[in-house]
């Protein structure tokens, strides 16, 4: 463990009729995504949450729209731009959350470790001594 590698939550989803053999669970970190909040359309392209990704072009299509129409100066632009930036970090994982749930996946547990992988091995671990 590194010195800058502290513990995360990670919400772990399964499928109710699944067996841990089938399907894989999905785990999503709690929190800020700083993927997101780089790379908002492309992010939710990747995640294919096709609302997220229509709301992201829609909105800095606006933006630009807003800007060559020379309704808002440029430091009012960025800061819109910004704040919008900020709602995708700190909202991404929830939509994440929510489009799982929708397709029928169910909070199975919630592990907390410093990376994916070990989160997935907790979570692994407590369902097999579960059975």
């Amino acid at each position: 463990m590194s010195l800058f590698s502290h513990p995360k939550f990670y919400a772990v989803y399964t499928k109710p009729d699944a067996d841990l053999g089938k399907h894989a669970p999905v785990l999503v970190k709690e929190g800020f995504n700083i993927f997101a909040f780089l790379f908002g359309a492309f992010w939710s392209l990747y995640h294919r949450l096709w609302l997220v990704s229509f709301m992201v072009l829609l909105f800095n299509g606006v933006l630009i729209y807003a800007g060559r129409e020379q309704w808002l100066t440029e430091p009012s632009l960025a800061a819109i731009q910004m704040g919008f930036q900020m709602l995708m970090g700190l909202q991404g994982n929830d939509w994440r959350e929510a489009k799982l749930r929708k397709k029928g996946y169910m909070l199975a547990d919630v592990a907390l470790a410093e990376s994916t992988l070990r989160a997935e091995q907790r979570y692994l671990e407590r369902a097999i001594t579960a059975q």
